[in-house]
């Protein structure tokens, strides 16, 4: 009985060294709440003019430390566009310390935004290029 448990022992000691050997991520990093707005730090807006600027803010909680925030524009529904594909030239990603807000700004093209609704996406990823969480909003252009 003695060997039987002395070799439990053994089992169980290699598989927490391996373990604690391997590179492991147990944060619970997320983006708390993401809010889209005509201005900086303003109130929450669904609706936007075809000029309007469209401002995102990513509130991240529980970073360790340094992170990565991807926001990106997407169609959601626009006639004589594809749902789901992105909006050229609307993607930035930027480094955050840790927990902290992150700031977007989607700028409309010179004819201003095409009528319908679009979805701002915005996912954080770790130093190791994992992916942590993502949220995503929707607004609707109309209007001049």
């Amino acid at each position: 009985m003695n060997a039987k448990r002395w070799n439990l022992v053994c089992a169980l000691a290699i598989v927490l060294a391996a373990t604690l050997a391997c590179k492991f991520s147990f944060t619970t990093a997320n983006i708390s709440s993401l809010k889209l707005s005509k201005e900086k730090d303003g109130s929450t807006n669904s609706s936007f003019g075809r000029q309007d600027k469209v401002y995102a803010m990513a509130d991240v909680s529980n970073a360790p430390g340094k992170m990565k925030l991807k926001g990106r524009l997407l169609i959601d529904n626009i006639e004589g566009y594809k749902s789901g594909d992105p909006v050229p030239g609307m993607e930035t990603t930027i480094d955050l310390p840790g927990s902290s807000m992150g700031y977007f700004t989607f700028s409309p093209p010179s004819a201003g935004w095409p009528k319908g609704s679009y979805k701002v996406e915005v996912s954080l990823i770790n130093e190791d290029g994992e992916q942590k969480d993502q949220k995503t909003d929707t607004f609707s252009v109309s209007g001049e």
